[in-house]
C-alpha cells in the first residue's frame, strides 16, 4: 500500500511516499480501508515535534479517519467487513475507573489513533464508529476529532442551552465551526470571533448571529460587551488558548461558563484568583471524544442539521500542500486526504 512516512520531525516537506505492507489485524482490531483523512492541528504538532506523546519515527500519522472494514481480528464484536467507520482520537481500554463510567476519553491507558495518511491502518475496535453509509468520506473524517469534540464542549461540558449567548473563538477552525453549529443548534445566540473579515459570510452561513473581527493587537472584548448591552455572554467556548484568553474572560458575564477546547500556543496565563471568583466563573476542560458523541454527530450529520464544511480535498502525494495549506490558518472548514478525491462528494 501507499504511504506518507515521515522519518523525524521537520516541515511539510518531510513526508516520504513509499510502498509499505498493509497492516495485520490484532487481537481486537480492525482493518480499514482509508477512504479520507482529515488534516487537523494533532497532525501538525506531530510532524514539527510538538507534539511526542507514544511518538517513535518513522511514523504514518493521521487520526481524522474514514473508510471501511476490509478485515477484523479475533475478538472482534461490533463491526463487520464492509461498515463504514470514522475514527477517535484515541482509543480507549474500556476497563478503567474512567470508561466504565462514560468517560473514556480520559482513560488512563489511552492510546493515539494513527495510520490515516495511508491506504490501509489497523485500528484498535474500540477507536472506531460504525457510521451511516449516507455520509461522505471526506465529511465522515471530520466527525470525532473536529465535531465530536465541539459537541462535547458545547452540549455535554458547558451544556449551553435555550436562548443563552455563546462566544466561540477560532470560529473557522476545525472544531470552532462545527460548535458555532450546535450552539445555534441549541438555541443560543451565537457570537463567532475570527481574524479574517474575509470569512465573514461563511460564519453567518454556519450560524453566527453576529462575527467579531478581532483587530491588530487582538482585542475584541469590547465589540462583545457592546454586542451584550455590557453584559457578557453565558458561555465562551475557546478552541484557541492562551492568546485570546484575558480577552475572552472579560467577554464573559457573570456567572458564565468558560470551556476550554484549545491550546494552538505554548504560552502561560497568569490569573489572580480573585478575578474567577468575582465573576462567579466556571472554568471548563474539555477533554477528547467518546463513541456515543461521534454517534450523535453522525446521526445529525445524517440528518442534515450538522453541515461539516470541506475547504479543499487533496490526494495523498500532495500530502506537503495540505499542510501547508492548514498551517496558513487561511482556510474555513477542513482541509482532507483522500487516496482518489474524484470520489469525494462533500463540498
Amino acid at each position: 500500500m501507499k504511504a506518507a512516512i515521515l522519518d523525524g520531525p521537520g516541515g511539510p516537506q518531510a513526508f516520504r511516499l513509499a510502498e509499505v505492507p498493509v497492516p495485520a489485524c490484532g487481537q481486537g482490531e480492525v482493518l480499514v480501508q482509508v477512504m479520507a483523512c482529515g488534516v487537523g492541528s494533532r497532525d501538525i504538532a506531530e510532524r514539527n515535534g510538538t507534539y511526542r506523546r507514544h511518538v517513535a519515527f518513522p511514523m504514518i500519522i493521521g487520526l481524522e479517519i474514514a473508510g471501511t472494514v476490509s478485515a477484523v481480528g479475533p475478538g472482534v464484536r461490533l463491526l463487520q467487513v464492509g461498515d463504514h467507520v470514522a475514527s477517535k482520537a484515541f482509543a480507549s481500554c474500556g476497563m478503567c475507573r474512567y470508561c466504565r463510567s462514560g468517560r473514556e476519553s480520559s482513560c488512563v491507558d489511552r492510546r493515539p489513533v494513527r495510520g490515516g495518511y495511508g491506504e490501509f491502518t489497523a485500528l484498535p475496535e474500540d477507536a472506531l464508529v460504525k457510521i451511516p453509509p449516507s455520509i461522505a468520506f471526506e465529511a465522515a473524517c471530520s466527525l470525532g476529532p473536529a465535531a465530536g469534540v465541539a459537541l462535547n464542549a458545547v452540549r455535554d461540558t458547558a451544556r449551553v442551552t435555550l436562548a443563552e449567548t455563546v462566544l466561540v473563538t477560532g470560529a473557522s477552525g476545525g472544531v470552532g465551526l462545527p460548535a458555532l453549529q450546535l450552539a445555534h443548534l441549541c438555541g443560543a445566540r451565537t457570537i463567532a470571533v475570527t481574524r479574517s473579515p474575509a470569512k465573514s459570510e461563511s460564519l453567518r452561513s454556519a450560524g453566527a448571529d453576529h462575527v467579531v473581527v478581532m483587530s491588530a493587537d487582538g482585542r475584541f472584548a469590547d465589540q462583545v460587551l457592546g454586542l451584550t448591552g455590557d453584559d457578557g455572554v453565558d458561555v465562551v467556548i475557546d478552541t484557541v488558548g492562551s492568546p485570546v484568553f484575558w480577552e475572552s474572560f472579560r467577554s464573559l458575564a457573570l456567572h458564565g461558563r468558560y470551556a476550554v477546547v484549545g491550546q494552538v500556543e505554548g504560552e502561560r496565563v497568569q490569573i489572580n484568583l480573585a478575578h474567577i471568583f468575582f465573576k462567579r466563573a466556571q472554568l471548563l476542560g474539555v477533554g477528547s471524544v467518546s463513541r456515543a458523541q461521534i454517534a450523535d454527530v453522525a446521526a445529525l450529520t445524517a440528518g442534515g442539521q450538522l453541515r461539516p464544511r470541506i475547504e479543499r480535498v487533496f490526494p495523498l502525494d500532495e500530502v506537503a500542500q495540505a499542510h501547508t495549506l492548514v498551517e496558513s490558518g487561511g482556510v474555513t472548514g477542513r482541509v482532507v486526504l483522500m487516496a482518489d478525491p474524484s470520489r469525494a462528494r462533500a463540498r
